[in-house]
């Protein structure tokens, strides 16, 4: 069986990220084969998850003075900062092949195979360690992340290649309950890296060469290098002005941004973050955030919606939430309707109270 092996060099992320959305597209439309795909990062970048409010995660001006590169990912999970070079990895594949697994966490381990092969060919004990990591003796070396559109399966992740804990520093403003969930004092202490573990710089080109061989083994299939087609192509162009836009990638007009009745729940998996605004006893305003994982493709501005006029009393919240959760038949990971009921009636109670 022969699937398309695509190789991504581009100067901006913004193009990179565009990719991915084409290939889901392109499933969906019947013009794009089961890709696999490498990327070279072109530049440090900050990589934002699909729900994450920049101001609750990251400095901006202290990004813009570092020149560090801020951008959104489509998918979900947490922020990630990119060193040039770091290789990223994905797989988009029709859910309807036979290698799809009904299973998500089955989806997550089977498609980062061929990362975990390509690791322990370049020498490393690596692993999958559920829900969505690479480990190597126990610590992190690589994050996984999913979207389900129509279609289309895409599993996408990256390796560490190298970390500057100075720029991560003065960059992240990650909420202290992240670490606190881990049980480490320091992000340092949970995650590793390939320059750590291999004693030097590895050239990308030598990690994407292990990869494909991973990923050829893994899959039992044969990676033929190819380009976008025409018609990805000009989907492409489109997307790349979404995934440049201010407007996507930092949400100005986010209700995230409320200051009142703010309230920062810990999942099994990531942190919901959750504002509220109440008016008479109802809710009137809603923003809801965090590096979940969420898997369906949907924007969470349909559950604030949902809610929107509804008494802020426990019951009606939790039952607006999981019939939401319900009507939508959402695959999430690591994460409940009852995390989300929980997150918004916290952000309630922090409201009444200061008021």
């Amino acid at each position: 069986m022969v699937w398309r092996y695509l190789e991504v060099r581009e100067r901006d992320v913004p193009r990179c990220n565009a990719i991915h959305a084409v290939l889901a597209k392109g499933i969906n439309q019947g013009i794009t084969p089961n890709t696999v795909f490498l990327e070279e990062c072109p530049d440090y970048v900050l990589s934002l998850g699909r729900n994450q409010c920049p101001e609750e995660e990251i400095h901006i001006e202290a990004c813009r003075a570092l020149n560090v590169k801020i951008e959104r990912r489509d998918t979900g999970g947490g922020a990630g900062l990119m060193v040039p070079g770091s290789t990223s990895w994905g797989v988009c594949v029709d859910i309807a092949d036979p290698l799809v697994s009904h299973d998500m966490n089955e989806n997550m381990r089977r498609f980062s195979e061929g990362v975990v092969r390509g690791l322990q060919i370049l020498g490393l004990n690596a692993y999958f360690s559920p829900v969505n990591d690479i480990d190597v003796d126990g610590k992190k070396i690589g994050g996984i992340t999913a979207l389900v559109r129509g279609k289309a399966l895409l599993i996408y992740g990256s390796v560490i290649a190298d970390f500057d804990a100075e720029k991560w520093t003065h960059v992240s403003r990650a909420p202290p309950i992240k670490l606190e969930k881990k049980g480490v004092s320091s992000i340092r202490k949970r995650m590793t890296t390939l320059t750590q573990e291999l004693g030097g710089t590895t050239p990308p080109s030598q990690v994407r060469e292990a990869l494909v061989k991973g990923y050829e083994e893994s899959l039992h299939v044969t990676l033929e290098k190819k380009g976008l087609s025409p018609a990805e192509l000009e989907i492409w162009e489109k997307e790349i002005k979404r995934f440049s836009s201010p407007d996507f990638v930092l949400r100005p007009r986010h209700p995230c941004r409320l200051r009142l009745g703010k309230y920062v729940h810990p999942a099994e998996k990531g942190i919901i973050i959750v504002s509220v605004y109440l008016l008479e006893g109802k809710i009137a305003d809603l923003g809801i955030s965090g590096d979940f994982m969420q898997i369906s493709d949907f924007d969470f501005e349909e559950l604030t919606g949902h809610l929107f006029g509804l008494p802020a009393e426990k019951e009606c919240i939790y039952t607006a939430v999981t019939n939401f959760f319900q009507k939508k038949n959402a695959t999430l990971l690591g994460v409940t309707p009852e995390d989300f009921a929980q997150a918004i009636t916290g952000a309630v109670s922090s409201f009444q109270e200061d008021e």
